[in-house]
């Protein structure tokens, strides 16, 4: 999709959304799911419209006073998420960078450890808030079970370079794997397994020295050759490879024909890792927020003695091995992972407590967010995320039996997904400006979001670096100013009609949403086919520009610095349809777009980064590549024996951040049971 807009067009709208993915992993895309969690790590979703709610100004806020893709149309997410083949797994899945994986505030540090690298401030200057309990906070009891569920499977389980993951996905492996990184509740980087994380001034080199004294739980060490081992083979996979462009890249001393990242170690405890615009050594690149890549898939750590047994036996890697607060005791796919204790984890609270608290966490697989409803009410299940409107707006109602936790920034957009390599109408920026315009988004939310949501201008939601109140587009329907856009379209080229195809997976709400869709244009004058999309094909079809994809409901795009959606939407990640997989679902090419990404990675200056994603946010308004239509809404409603959400610390003594990049996510090390 090109950014040549025709002559006497005065656009204003189109912003960019990112669709729901459920479980697909292109690249952290999962079949129904695009994750790829901000700085790699994002989700998408086949959409059914999922309007998100905007009334409170926190981060993450509770309702109580407790301790503690479907296709885009409808606005909440289907009640079933199918799960879907699992595609590759080059997008998304880079949960890198929470913040981008997603999400308060405590600056300090202790002896040993170094405070965050400079990259890490909050996107424009902001700190997200959570709702202070006014109850006294009770001390942890360790002990007992807890019995989680999540709405999708993990593909190909689970090395860090071959999973397919979501949400859920992700969760899970941080209850077994420590990353090099995390995001604090400032949203900056923090050393993890990392002692400290050091950039040099150009923000070209960053050296990381590792903690010293943690073992994986078989008794491996975590040194430097095992980080650089995991950061090599996961960094260089199908995977998550894409979202590293920017790595510099050197021959493989084992095998000079294979191209490595290039990591040079200095001693057993220190490396330095190196960048290069495309890959190019030769060219460093400055790259300030490198680090937040390491708080994600990238910066997952597995035991290279497993890594080994898994290239010799597969069967191996569904029992993996890594150094966190649990430790894997069986799994069973589309069922159970059961985790236990890791009696040796070397994290502690501030209080000097060793973690985890739980003996043990059962992670069910409930695709269906109204079922799993019924089993926490029944005591089935203890905990779990949804973005369901209609069953957060049910557990509203019953706050005091089941408190709930909500996040609503940082959060996915529900868009339109135009693909823009397709001949046609979509390719008149007047054509996909009128569409947008045509669209009655509260009245989307109302029908199809039980009226829980908030419309869209964009596909970045609050609190996102990037983020505009008013970015040139006006989200209420404008019906005759569509019209008008339309005539122009139909003036300027001879056009006698004008037809879009929209396609959505087979569900109530996608069907709903595509009606709904097909009135509003069909009031301008656009003619509609609509069509119903295989769950295991619809985002395989976007990755590839399949013939028949035009229009998809969309979600994805959650996290906190618009770097994690470079590849998103860089030109360089979009190839044509049928030649290739194109991360750039949307095939924009665009120089401002482009040139707006480059200086949000590589600018030194934190305001202009954020000045700089505020112009690709105006930019993809302007041109209409997408259509955004609400934000995503996220709940963690729970037992009200589950105590210690959002608690969980991090070695330099400030707390981690739940939920961004890839919402719906919490810490479960500080997780306990109330008696």
């Amino acid at each position: 999709m090109n950014a040549k807009a025709p002559n006497r067009v005065r656009v204003v709208h189109a912003i960019f959304v990112v669709t729901k993915v459920q479980t697909f992993a292109v690249a952290g895309v999962t079949t129904n799911e695009l994750c790829i969690q901000n700085p790699l790590s994002a989700s998408v979703h086949d959409q059914h419209m999922q309007p998100t709610s905007n009334t409170s100004n926190t981060s993450y806020t509770s309702n109580t006073n407790d301790n503690e893709g479907e296709p885009m149309g409808t606005t909440e997410r289907s009640a079933r998420r199918r799960p879907g083949v699992m595609l590759g797994a080059v997008v998304v899945s880079l949960a890198l960078v929470a913040g981008a994986c997603s999400k308060k505030d405590n600056n300090g540090s202790s002896a040993g450890t170094t405070k965050p690298t400079t990259a890490g401030t909050a996107a424009g200057g902001t700190t997200p808030g959570t709702t202070p309990s006014t109850e006294p906070a009770a001390k942890p009891v360790a002990g007992g079970k807890l019995v989680v569920s999540g709405e999708a499977e993990v593909g190909s389980p689970w090395t860090p370079a071959a999973m397919q993951c979501d949400s859920y996905c992700y969760q899970r492996a941080k209850s077994f794997f420590d990353s090099v990184a995390a995001v604090g509740t400032d949203l900056k980087v923090h050393p993890y397994l990392a002692e400290s994380i050091t950039p040099n001034a150009a923000f070209t080199e960053w050296t990381i020295k590792v903690r010293s004294g943690i073992s994986f739980t078989d008794g491996t060490p975590v040194n430097a050759d095992a980080v650089i081992r995991n950061l090599q083979e996961t960094g260089t996979s199908l995977l998550i490879s894409k979202a590293l462009v920017d790595i510099a890249k050197v021959p493989s001393a084992a095998d000079p024909t294979k191209m490595e990242l290039k990591i040079v170690k200095t001693d057993d405890s220190t490396f330095t890792i190196y960048t290069g615009k495309g890959g190019d050594a030769a060219q460093p690149l400055a790259w300030p927020g490198m680090d937040q890549y390491l708080t994600g898939q990238w910066g997952l750590v597995a035991s290279p003695k497993w890594l080994d047994e898994v290239k010799a036996d597969p069967t191996k890697a569904t029992m993996p091995v890594g150094s966190g607060p649990f430790i894997v005791a069986s799994y069973t796919p589309r069922d159970t992972l059961v985790v236990k204790r890791n009696p040796n984890y070397w994290q502690k609270d501030a209080a000097g407590v060793q973690l985890p608290y739980l003996d043990e966490i059962d992670f069910k697989v409930i695709e269906d967010s109204q079922v799993a409803s019924e089993a926490l009410k029944k005591g089935e299940i203890d905990i779990f995320s949804t973005s369901s409107d209609a069953v957060i707006k049910d557990f509203r109602s019953v706050a005091k039996d089941f408190p709930m936790k909500e996040q609503d920034k940082y959060v996915e957009t529900n868009y339109l997904l135009i693909d823009g390599d397709k001949t046609g109408p979509t390719q008149d920026p007047r054509v996909r400006c009128a569409l947008s315009k045509a669209i009655n988004r509260q009245e989307l939310i109302d029908l199809v979001g039980s009226g829980l949501g908030t419309p869209a201008n964009g596909v970045f939601s609050p609190g996102q670096e990037g983020y505009l109140a008013d970015n040139g587009f006006d989200p209420k329907q404008d019906v005759a100013g569509a019209q008008k856009l339309i005539d122009e379209y139909k003036a300027a080229t001879g056009a006698t009609s004008v037809d879009v195809k929209y396609g959505h997976t087979a569900t109530a709400l996608g069907d709903q949403t595509a009606e709904l869709l097909k009135g509003y244009w069909a009031k301008i004058g656009v003619t509609t086919t609509v069509e119903v999309v295989p769950q295991d094909k619809f985002i395989t079809n976007a990755l590839l520009g399949d013939k028949n994809f035009y229009i998809y409901g969309w979600r994805q795009h959650a996290g906190i610095y618009i770097d994690s959606q470079n590849f998103w939407w860089n030109s360089s990640g979009a190839a044509k349809d049928g030649q290739g997989i194109s991360l750039n679902f949307a095939r924009i090419n665009d120089p401002i777009v482009d040139s707006n990404l480059a200086d949000a990675r590589s600018n030194p200056d934190a305001a202009a980064r954020k000045t700089a994603a505020e112009n690709v946010n105006k930019q993809m308004a302007k041109m209409c590549y997408q259509i955004p239509t609400s934000w995503t809404l996220w709940g963690t409603p729970h037992n009200p024996k589950v105590q210690g959400l959002g608690t969980a610390p991090l070695p330099d003594g400030s707390t981690a951040n739940d939920g961004a990049g890839f919402s719906g996510q919490f810490w479960v090390s500080t997780l306990w049971i109330k008696s």
